[in-house]
């Protein structure tokens, strides 16, 4: 159920997931002795009353990344909407405070001020740009976040949630995969394009480490986040004579710089990390390029992949949504929201649902299984929780956009690397 919220960009969502039986009871200054197991007896701080727990989402609607923000959304709430049908977790519904910030770091800030001291914690924040800035007030505010980011900067904070392998290690696992199947090899030349920040940082990161062990050369290039246009980095990869080309970018600079190397460089094959592409990129005149030369590295299943799990996430999604296109950011805020939700019920259980406590539950965690996003381990702050990918190929006709073209792997070269937050 939707309402509107009182903040201008906000909306406040009533949303559910399957359910832990845990109620609970405070006492008069909101707060009550944990460990004892018994549900009338919880410890709380922030955004938890008597029959409701309330999380945050800090998302881009409006700006470069607002489809997949969107499809995300729509996967946290088909979770926490489930839950809630089910009679929520420790007697409580779960309430989304939704905001925009249009991938506007600034904006990000003022809300994340704005939502803080309602919630308990935040189960969705868009960007890596926004998440770095707000690195150091999430842990003053002990916000147990989940990021829709996979910048291996991001997890030198103990706070984050990070569902997924990291930037650096897609573009490691992507490559070495690229090498296995003969579509580069030692000596070869590759283009890197990437985005200014944390983002394309990171993935560029694990382009320099895979090459260098592989052999390869690496020409690269920047664009903005605002840039939508790759042609003159293209006509660059093209006089360098690169074999491939690794993208780190808006899905808008994927078209861009996949049409224009259909005529430049024809037949050179891309590799992007998961926020690269969008399936709306198969309704424009670079289509037919995208399927026969563009692969993507992502820990979660592409929304069409074959599974039990995946057809129980299409049938909720159709009839949650039933005008609304599915694609691989429901798959990602469904796997997502499983396992945030798991980490609420396990607080539930220890008698402590403060913000202290759910980082404690974050940290038990060793084992989060979801079915739709690789296995997950937050166990050992700073790591990654996996370093496992899939590739997927864009494809016209799958709902979603893409299918797999190799399930769930990693390589020795990827258990090699160091990412940053571990060194």
């Amino acid at each position: 159920m939707r309402k509107q919220g009182t903040r201008a960009a906000g909306l406040v969502l009533a949303v559910a997931l399957t359910a832990a039986a845990c109620s609970t009871k405070a006492d008069d200054e909101g707060n009550t002795p944990a460990g004892s197991g018994d549900p009338s007896e919880l410890t709380t701080d922030f955004g938890v009353t008597d029959d409701t727990i309330t999380l945050g989402i800090l998302t881009d609607l409006t700006g470069p990344f607002a489809a997949l923000s969107t499809a995300i959304v729509q996967g946290n709430e088909l979770v926490y909407d489930k839950i809630n049908a089910d009679g929520g977790i420790c007697d409580r519904q779960i309430e989304l405070i939704i905001e925009d910030h249009g991938y506007d770091v600034q904006r990000a800030v003022q809300l994340y001020a704005q939502v803080e001291p309602d919630v308990l914690g935040m189960t969705q924040l868009i960007g890596s740009p926004m998440t770095t800035a707000l690195l150091e007030t999430i842990t003053e505010t002990e916000m147990v976040t989940a990021p829709a980011s996979w910048a291996s900067t991001l997890l030198e904070n103990p706070y984050i949630l990070m569902a997924g392998t990291t930037y650096d290690l897609e573009m490691i696992n992507g490559l070495q995969y690229m090498v296995d199947e003969g579509l580069i090899a030692d000596g070869d030349t590759i283009g890197a394009l990437y985005v200014e920040g944390e983002y394309g940082a990171n993935g560029f990161a694990g382009v320099e480490f895979a090459a260098k062990a592989l052999g390869l050369t690496v020409e690269s290039a920047t664009l903005k986040a605002t840039d939508t246009d790759a042609t003159s980095v293209i006509s660059q990869f093209a006089q360098a004579g690169v074999a491939a080309i690794a993208l780190t970018t808006t899905p808008t600079q994927t078209a861009s710089a996949v049409g224009v190397a259909a005529q430049a460089l024809p037949g050179v094959k891309f590799l992007g990390n998961n926020p690269t592409f969008s399936p709306g990129l198969l309704a424009t005149p670079v289509a037919a390029a995208l399927e026969a030369n563009f692969l993507l590295a992502a820990s979660a299943l592409p929304f069409t992949a074959d599974t039990p799990e995946m057809d129980m996430v299409r049938t909720e999604f159709a009839e949650a949504y039933p005008d609304e296109p599915g694609n691989g950011g429901v798959t990602y805020g469904y796997g997502v929201a499983t396992i945030y939700s798991q980490i609420l019920r396990t607080a539930c259980e220890s008698g402590d649902m403060t913000r202290a406590g759910l980082l404690a539950a974050l940290q038990a965690t060793d084992e989060g299984i979801t079915g739709v996003i690789a296995p997950l381990d937050f166990s050992q702050p700073g790591s990654p929780a996996s370093r496992e990918i899939y590739i997927a190929a864009p494809d016209a006709a799958a709902e979603g956009g893409l299918t797999i073209v190799k399930d769930l792997f990693t390589t020795e070269l990827a258990g090699s690397y160091t990412a940053p937050a571990e060194g």
